[in-house]
């Protein structure tokens, strides 16, 4: 039988980690790594008995290979503070063997998004790499967000049950529709971009909002969701106009000298 670990890496999760560390009893560990909260977080992961471990946040891929390294098994389950492994997930998951395993360094995970207490009709499936062998797996330095790449392509498959994500505690209009938080991470992105050899002219600053809004309004049939799915579209519309803005202004010489902040997960 294959043993689990669940990582969890959070910061002021004290309304949602509860459920995250409910969702993952089927784990032989779970280990909470903390990026430095100021609530109730680490009582609550202590009186869990989980492993805690308080670690100042290193970037999002990062912090999460470290709090692979501290696990105790090889096959680890990697998961967010305000985020729950489903108990058809969990139940997939108890099925694996050790035979199936031996030819897979990555399981993909398919993840239901909540926003302002709905879920998201047109961010479905929204895969991640979350089931990993942390010893077949690449950690890729992302700006925003992260990614495990298995050392072999060939070596993956997709599971059908789901992560909740957002779905405890309670957000405000602003944790979803909110310009700063939006602003604080757009040259950090932009510059990573850069790096890697994308540029943006007229056609693509022209195009690639309105091809946004097309996908998650149409293709993606947020249009079934009405005011709330027509409000989703739009934010992926503005996010992508913001993210090429920047790569222009990057390109151009013009994005200014200051620093980007990185901020922990929460």
């Amino acid at each position: 039988m294959p043993s689990w670990s669940v990582v969890i890496c959070c910061a002021n999760a004290e309304a949602t980690l509860p459920a995250a560390l409910a969702s993952a009893r089927w784990a032989d560990e779970v280990v909470v790594v903390d990026s430095g909260s100021t609530d109730r977080t680490a009582q609550i992961a202590q009186d869990s008995g989980a492993t805690y471990r308080l670690e100042p946040w290193r970037g999002y891929s990062q912090q999460k290979k470290f709090g692979a390294e501290l696990a105790k098994y090889d096959w680890v389950f990697v998961l967010d503070g305000d985020e729950e492994v489903s108990p058809r997930l969990a139940e997939e998951i108890a099925k694996l063997t050790d035979a199936e395993l031996d030819a897979l360094d990555v399981l993909y995970v398919p993840r239901r998004n909540w926003v302002l207490g709905r879920v998201v009709r047109a961010w479905w499936p929204d895969w991640q790499s979350r089931l990993i062998h942390r010893g077949r797996v690449d950690w890729p330095d992302e700006a925003l967000h992260e990614d495990r790449r298995p050392t072999d392509p060939s070596r993956t498959r997709k599971l059908a049950g789901w992560i909740e994500h957002k779905r405890a505690g309670s957000a405000e209009f602003t944790d979803y529709f909110s310009g700063a938080r939006m602003d604080e991470r757009l040259l950090m992105v932009a510059r990573q971009m850069h790096a890697r050899g994308q540029r943006v002219g007229f056609l693509g600053l022209w195009l690639r909002p309105k091809l946004a809004f097309f996908k998650f309004f149409v293709l993606k049939r947020g249009f079934l969701d009405g005011t709330f799915g027509l409000l989703v579209a739009q934010k992926a519309a503005v996010s992508t106009q913001l993210k090429y803005a920047a790569l222009w202004a990057v390109q151009a010489g013009v994005a200014g000298d200051q620093e980007d902040r990185e901020h922990p997960e929460h």
